[in-house]
């Protein structure tokens, strides 16, 4: 009966409490996944020209310049899905299409989230990404994923996927990083756009009932051992 006790103790508290949750990191999105208008500054996402001076990235405009014609808009920017917005330089306006990234330059967008809690061996993360002009890769926690730096090839008409397995070991407990980079050849039309989902378990939290139980089989334990000295 003792051991029956102890035994259920234990494996109520390693099963007690697991629970799966999931945070989405789409571009151009509030912390309830509504997509913000073009113009908005992005709450999470910030973005930078040289890896060191970050600012909040802005929902872009692609389309409609009058530069270009009246709802001219480039390279199938328009055809994203409508769960995320195309995010880029701050400075960017309504009335032009150039979005400051200067041509050839490494341009890095980049946001927190934050995993404490989480059984980081069961977290995993896919994807759809695009980038205007050129994607150079999307990180986690600086750790590249594999085949998301296409190089100098154009990564804006339609949407590129990609995953990152569960028990990657890249995740930590706590805050992570994901960033993304790219390169514009003429520094107009440029941008970023990601929906993205992380998905894992929750670290197990034992209920009150299993501490009790668990204390009750210590106890136990602790009066036989007790008994047996005495004999």
């Amino acid at each position: 009966m003792k051991k029956a006790l102890w035994t259920f103790a234990v494996a109520g508290l390693m099963s007690a409490g697991v629970a799966r949750a999931d945070i989405h990191l789409n571009t151009g999105t509030e912390a309830d996944g509504t997509v913000l208008a073009a113009g908005s500054l992005d709450p999470f996402w910030t973005i930078s020209t040289n890896g060191a001076d970050f600012f909040a990235a802005r929902v872009a405009y692609p389309g409609a310049y009058p530069d270009f014609g009246s709802g001219q808009t480039c390279c199938d920017m328009d055809t994203v899905p409508g769960t995320a917005a195309w995010v880029t330089m701050p400075g960017v306006v309504a009335t032009s299409p150039v979005t400051g990234w200067g041509v050839n330059t490494m341009v890095y967008l980049r946001r927190t989230f934050d995993l404490s809690g989480y059984d980081t061996d069961t977290v995993a993360l896919t994807g759809k990404f695009r980038v205007a002009d050129a994607g150079r890769g999307i990180y986690i926690n600086g750790n590249l994923i594999s085949g998301t730096d296409y190089g100098g090839g154009f990564t804006f008409s339609s949407d590129l996927s990609f995953s990152f397995d569960a028990g990657s070991s890249l995740f930590i407990d706590g805050i992570n990083t994901i960033e993304m980079r790219g390169t514009s050849v003429n520094d107009v039309w440029d941008a970023f756009w990601l929906e993205t989902n992380v998905t894992g378990e929750m670290a197990p939290v034992p209920e009150p009932g299993t501490w009790a139980l668990l204390g009750a089989g210590l106890g136990l334990l602790a009066l036989r051992r007790r008994g047996r000295d005495q004999v």
